[in-house]
């Protein structure tokens, strides 16, 4: 990664280029003012820019502002203001003509400013990597880059997308709800061999049978009462694209005899109708039921079961890729009507927190902050009250007092030492072993929890 710095004060530049020079794998290059930043750029264009809002000793001077805005225009470096005023009314105007973020002089700190460069990092592997998918489509078809992270588990996710997508056999899309299955699907019919057909999706939990099998099949005039028309269904509409089935496995009983005859044989036949028709597109089908527990319980065909798992894609629950949490959140951050960041002790909580809703219960933590939140930069005692409002706080916080009043009933002697294993140990796992968090958790200090442990 390389990192331009602009700021007309030698000094700052020593102290910026200090606290980048401790990222792994960053070249760094300086410019004192407007014109050296033009030459800089265009003799080798950095990912991100660290520019000085004021570019000399006159307070009129906007030329920070005026290179965040050259650069918005012509290039895709990443600009990022560095300030030693706090007017709000000139961060939000740096924030309007496309400033990413800002960074007060008086905070230039590791602690505020790696994370906010380690986030951008990750992002421009992501636009890199998605600029090369793209480069495989063609020019006039996007390639969805909302799949946010850097983590294994991810990186395993892209790939096993990648290597599914080319192939035209049904895919299995599993995961907790919340966790993405959804952007998933775009991906594989985005990345597949017939993206310029339709995409069309079917929830299997909320429609009623007889309409979605209408739905699916379509039906001849006169076929029920209110058909005064022929209407083609999904497996017509899609053509070479991809059929999207919703929540499969509440897929009624007589629609999976039917659903296993077409991927059998391709064959259908509308309601009311004589005549067949050829279904030529691809079935990914997506759950967060355990079919195969469906499967043994026999409310699943097992039959189906097999040809709908041909190619499984796994979809990680958020507590698996909890690395990925400061990128998810900057990028929920960037939706928002407002420069909204959160520092790096807030962040800590929300790597360390429980997600039981995955990542759409995290990105309605953003907007819930974004809305109600006073200030745009959100620290642990403004997070405070929504991350409160999780219902894995409270699961975590009664979990820790059931340990207590067990503990309570030991005998004296054995008490302190007990209260301590458990407690420590407790707070570990809610954390999904995230040290940070069971501290935070339990109001202790990390090297607290590392030495008890």
């Amino acid at each position: 990664m390389r990192v331009l710095i602009v700021d007309d004060q030698a000094s700052a530049r020593r102290v910026l280029s200090a606290i980048v020079r401790k990222l792994d794998d960053v070249e760094i290059d300086e410019a004192d003012g407007l014109a050296a930043a033009r030459q800089a750029i265009e003799t080798q264009a950095p990912d991100i820019a660290l520019i000085d809002l004021r570019l000399g000793p006159d307070a009129r001077n906007r030329d920070g502002l005026t290179l965040v805005e050259e650069i918005r225009a012509r290039t895709t470096i990443v600009p990022i203001i560095v300030t030693a005023y706090q007017e709000v009314a000139e961060i939000r105007q740096a924030m309007r003509v496309g400033a990413y973020d800002y960074i007060l002089k008086d905070d230039l700190c590791d602690e505020l400013v790696l994370p906010v460069l380690t986030a951008l990092r990750a992002r421009r592997r992501l636009e890199h990597e998605v600029s090369e998918l793209r480069a495989r489509q063609p020019a006039t078809e996007p390639v969805t880059g909302r799949l946010v992270g850097v983590s294994p588990a991810m990186e395993l996710l892209r790939e096993t997308i990648r290597r599914a997508a080319l192939s035209d056999r049904p895919v299995l899309v599993t995961g907790p709800t919340g966790s993405g299955k959804e952007l998933v699907v775009e991906a594989l019919h985005t990345l597949g061999p017939h993206p310029d057909h339709p995409l069309l999706d079917v929830n299997c939990g909320a429609i009623p049978e007889a309409l979605m099998e209408s739905q699916l099949f379509g039906h001849a005039k006169g076929a029920f009462t209110g058909a005064e028309r022929e209407q083609q269904g999904y497996l017509a509409q899609v053509k070479q694209g991809t059929l999207f089935l919703d929540e499969v496995a509440e897929l009624p009983a007589a629609l999976q005899s039917k659903l296993l005859r077409i991927l059998e044989t391709g064959v259908f036949r509308p309601v009311g109708s004589t005549a067949q028709g050829r279904f030529e597109g691809r079935v990914v089908a997506a759950t967060h039921a355990d079919l195969a527990e469906r499967v043994r319980n026999g409310s699943f065909r097992e039959d189906l079961f097999y040809r709908l798992n041909v190619l499984a894609v796994r979809v990680p629950p958020l507590g698996e890729r909890r690395e990925d949490i400061p990128a998810l959140v900057a990028h929920f951050c960037r939706g928002q009507k407002r420069p909204l960041r959160f520092s790096e002790a807030a962040l800590d909580i929300l790597v360390g927190a429980a997600w039981p809703g995955h990542i759409r219960q995290l990105r309605n933590l953003v907007d819930r902050v974004a809305a109600f939140a006073d200030d745009d930069l959100i620290t642990p005692d403004a997070l405070g009250p929504f991350i409160s409002e999780s219902p894995a706080s409270n699961t975590n916080a009664d979990a820790l007092q059931n340990i207590a009043q067990k503990i309570l009933r030991l005998p004296i002697e054995n008490k302190l030492e007990a209260v301590e294993e458990a407690l420590v140990a407790e707070a570990v796992r809610l954390s999904d072993g995230n040290k940070s968090g069971a501290a935070r958790l339990l109001g202790m200090h990390r090297k607290a929890i590392s030495r008890r442990l």
